[in-house]
């Protein structure tokens, strides 16, 4: 029998139904991310622009979008509704991937308009998270919170994982039959109907809470200031220099793999899927491991762990190297996240934690696309030759390593037990999934039974 769409303010019902609802709706999401978002560079590489601005399609339209997410508290409250900005966000989301559709069927597109595009995605993908998280406190009963986000998280990966499955397939028989441009079209159709169909999910949730009290917004300015000199400040410092340096390499994987070394889509999708499944490897083991060492310690592992991982890309003769590479990385990229995220829940104290956060992704993005900059500088100067991508695979593993030793001076507090939940963003090609906390953005009432 089909579910009515719950009211507002409503009692909920069965909260197994919302359960089941936001892990399909979730995985939904997942495989439209492993689908569409994971080949936005290779798109742009098979429209015909130039590595250096096609590896830009994964940082610059981010940075955007990430300062423009600053505003989503103020949009959640003019909507009125958190089940409402939900549906509406996720539908233009969907939505996004029509023009893309169209350029891939017409084998253009300006690069303007693909980074507009990607922008508009990139926003209301990283504008979701205060909302998403506001409302599933709600809806998950505080008793089964950790072991349903724990498996949640799983059936995710898998998602992206069949999305990047999906999409490598399809790429790798247009390439073949000479169609490459207009293959992503079928990519894209796929994206833009799992996410429609996500928002309708998204739709059937309850609602028990249509806005909960004291909400409010919070100005970037009033953000920016809470930054002290503390030792949220200087965690944020450090992740700031690590990032930076990382995207001096990362989002030019993409043509080093498909231009550079000449492999195939095919290929291309089971190097990145080898970062994803390392970090399934040894997520229990590091969390184990956290608990044992200390969230700083595990964090300063992972710093140094993936410092020479672009370097390795170099050094790889042969692809099941490379995929070794990739499956050692995404290893070392487990710990320096799920690290980087305790240390955040340490070191930032609980009623600064979201307007902190959301200026950290903001600030973020702004370091990767510098850091993207620098690397697509030095591939513009030099050429695409192997002597260009080892610079600059060289150059991004040492500031890894110089951003590390100013982990030294955060002095980390008492850790936060309770279980979080956290969401897939995007997928970097040469590091699987990127995940993060998903914000809260006001304090909620919440379902503890």
């Amino acid at each position: 029998m089909r579910r009515k769409q719950p009211r507002s303010g409503d009692k909920p019902g069965s909260f197994r139904d919302d359960l089941r609802l936001s892990t399909t709706e979730g995985a939904s999401y997942c495989v439209m991310v492993g689908v569409g978002q994971e080949y936005f560079v290779a798109f742009a590489l098979a429209l015909g622009f130039a590595d250096e601005r096609a590896g830009l399609v994964a940082t610059l339209p981010v940075f955007v979008g990430a300062t423009l997410q600053l505003l989503a508290p103020w949009a959640i409250g003019l909507v009125g509704s958190l089940r409402r900005y939900m549906v509406i966000a996720s539908s233009v989301q969907a939505a996004c991937f029509v023009p893309l559709i169209v350029g891939a069927l017409m084998g253009s597109m300006p690069l303007w308009m693909l980074y507009a595009v990607v922008a508009l995605y990139a926003t209301i993908n990283l504008s979701q998270g205060p909302a998403w998280n506001t409302w599933i406190t709600t809806l998950v009963p505080r008793r089964v919170r950790g072991q349903y986000f724990g498996k949640r998280s799983r059936l995710l990966q898998g998602g992206v994982l069949l999305g990047l499955a999906t999409g490598g397939l399809i790429l790798d028989r247009g390439a073949a039959g000479e169609s490459e441009p207009s293959a992503f079209a079928l990519l894209f159709v796929i994206a833009c109907v799992v996410r429609f169909a996500g928002s309708f999910m998204l739709s059937r949730h309850s609602e028990p809470v249509r806005m909960p009290p004291g909400f409010q917004h919070v100005s970037p300015v009033a953000l920016l200031k809470r930054l002290r000199t503390g030792a949220d400040a200087r965690l944020l410092v450090f992740l700031l220099a690590s990032g930076m340096a990382w995207q001096v390499a990362l989002p030019f994987f993409t043509p080093f793999v498909l231009n550079h070394r000449g492999e195939t889509y095919k290929t291309f999708m089971l190097l990145t899927a080898a970062a994803i499944v390392g970090r399934m490897l040894v997520a229990p083991t590091v969390g184990r491991l956290a608990q044992r060492i200390g969230a700083r310690q595990l964090l300063a592992i992972g710093a140094v762990g993936t410092a020479p991982g672009a370097l390795l890309w170099w050094v790889a003769a042969d692809v099941w190297q490379l995929a070794a590479a990739q499956l050692i990385l995404g290893m070392f990229l487990a710990a320096f996240e799920i690290g980087a995220m305790l240390m955040q829940f340490e070191t930032i104290p609980e009623r600064e934690r979201a307007s902190v956060l959301s200026t950290f992704t903001a600030l973020s993005s702004l370091a990767g696309f510098l850091g993207s900059l620098a690397g697509a500088t030095m591939l513009g100067v030099l050429g695409t030759d192997s002597h260009a991508y080892l610079l600059v695979f060289v150059v991004a593993g040492v500031a890894r390593l110089l951003a590390a030793p100013l982990l030294l001076l955060v002095k980390p507090g008492p850790s936060d037990p309770r279980p979080l939940a956290t969401q897939p963003v995007r997928v970097e090609p040469g590091a699987g999934t990127t995940e993060q906390p998903t914000l809260p953005a006001i304090s909620t009432p919440q379902r503890d039974a």
